[in-house]
């Protein structure tokens, strides 16, 4: 036998192999990327129900979906946008339509880097 029939042998061995690899990698990605689609439809779609379950859900999938370190812009607004939440004042009226607006404009910010 020859090279070229060696190599031909080992080809038709390996291509499956590897036809198979790529394709686990590619669900893989889709499936992710499925993910963070969700969340951000979700987030977009709720934006004016913040309260509703939904939106809480997507939310809280921000800091497991977007865990990469290119996505810490992402990250880094959304925690800053949960401190916010964390600081409504209760207490002081004339402060509520502030941080109420300072909520819309912070919830935009993330948004718009989810993508």
């Amino acid at each position: 036998m020859t090279l070229t029939d060696y190599l031909t042998i080992l080809a038709i061995v390996i291509a499956p192999v590897v036809a198979v690899q790529v394709q686990k990698r590619l669900e893989v990605f889709r499936e992710q990327r499925g993910r963070k689609l969700w969340v951000f439809k979700t987030l977009m779609a709720t934006r004016a129900a913040t309260i509703s379950p939904e939106h809480v859900q997507a939310l809280n999938m921000i800091d497991l979906e977007f865990r990469e370190k290119r996505y810490k812009n992402v990250t880094i607004d959304w925690k800053t946008y949960l401190d916010h939440l964390s600081s409504y004042p209760k207490d002081d009226e004339k402060l509520q339509p502030i941080w109420g607006e300072r909520r819309v404009k912070k919830s935009s910010r993330y948004l718009g880097r989810l993508l």
